[in-house]
């Protein structure tokens, strides 16, 4: 009788801990969705990022081994399937805003930089691209830098 209660306390509190984690990811999930995306900002990316990254941010198909007509490598997606979560937001400023010569100025490809937007649009844009990462590389990226 007593293995029978043990048991069955057991399952309620496996029950209640379950709940709790649970709805922890689904408000997660949910204060996500309703985080506001200025119009601006999604017309920022549309106008500077979006030729070469996607409309959805998905990048370009094969961009992991492809080369286009030129020899460049393809634009990867920045919905979070590629590495773009594996770089500090610092980095990722210094590419929208910079491109890559700032760090190679040998550098020959096409990622240039967007000069013309402002540091507060690229912050933005940086934003937009971190809430479209699923929850869990959200997750990641925020214990590594935040």
């Amino acid at each position: 009788m007593r293995t029978v209660v043990l048991i069955i306390v057991a399952l309620i509190i496996a029950f209640f801990l379950y709940q709790a984690f649970s709805n922890q990811t689904i408000e997660k999930e949910v204060a996500q969705a309703q985080k506001p995306i200025h119009p601006e900002t999604i017309a920022a990316y549309q106008n500077n990022c979006a030729s070469c990254h996607g409309v959805n941010l998905q990048g370009q198909e094969g961009w992991q081994n492809t080369l286009d007509e030129d020899g460049h490598r393809l634009a990867p997606p920045l919905n979070g399937t590629g590495h773009t979560w594996h770089h500090s937001p610092e980095y990722l400023f210094q590419v929208i805003k910079y491109g890559f010569p700032s760090f190679d100025p040998n550098y020959e490809g096409k990622m240039l930089g967007n000069d013309s937007l402002s540091e507060d649009e690229v912050w933005q844009l940086i934003t937009y691209i971190r809430q479209e990462w699923p929850v869990q590389i959200q997750d990641v990226y925020n214990s590594r830098y935040e």
